[in-house]
């Protein structure tokens, strides 16, 4: 087979205009699949904040009281992830890596905060703390699952007196509410309404 000038044209830009079509799919998928954990995460913030408030508004407003500081800073905690993930969503695409990083650095805040609440908390045993724990045990393993789909992240390195243990679980937003309510039903509480 001889290839002229305008054979060797036509192959190359047909060529070209495949790699062009395979890059540009490429980057939709990904985009679609990397945007759904950053959508994911911007439907659970305000999920996430009004079952942390359920759990405010069952304490005695005393213990509340006492607690203002870190309910002020889980909150904060919570409005910089909703904030991070903004960020992400309107960055041009050459700064999107570094902004996730951040993401994954404000899920660990928010993860910390709820730690500091349970050990400032410092409940006894019993129906309340249970209902408290379980709660919380909730949010925080639905939070971790988010870790491992953003790609490495730094550990939290905050350390308090009393831990809850959790085991990171993806959940739709129906599956956390289904769990948040049936943990607040067991311990007597009305459901929250979402």
């Amino acid at each position: 087979m001889t290839i002229t000038r305008r054979s060797f044209g036509k192959m190359v830009g047909s060529g070209v205009g495949a790699m062009a079509a395979v890059g540009t799919l490429g980057m939709t998928t990904m985009g679609i699949s990397c945007g759904s954990i950053f959508a994911d995460i911007t439907a659970y913030v305000p999920v996430g904040m009004e079952a942390f408030q359920a759990l405010i508004d069952i304490l005695d407003p005393p213990v509340a009281l006492a607690l203002a500081p870190i309910i002020t800073a889980a909150k904060a905690a919570f409005a910089d992830l909703a904030a991070a993930v903004a960020a992400y969503n309107n960055a041009p695409a050459a700064n999107k890596a570094t902004l996730v990083g951040k993401i994954s650095t404000a899920i660990n805040a928010v993860i910390g905060e709820l730690q500091q609440f349970w050990s400032d908390a410092n409940l006894p045993n019993g129906g309340l703390a249970s209902t408290i724990s379980g709660v919380l045990q909730i949010i925080l393993s639905t939070l971790a699952a988010f870790l491992p789909l953003l790609g490495p992240a730094p550990a939290a390195t905050r350390t308090v007196a009393k831990t809850l243990p959790y085991t990171s679980q993806k959940r739709t937003q129906k599956q956390f509410k289904a769990d948040v309510n049936a943990v607040l039903k067991q311990g007597g509480y009305s459901q929250v309404v979402y």
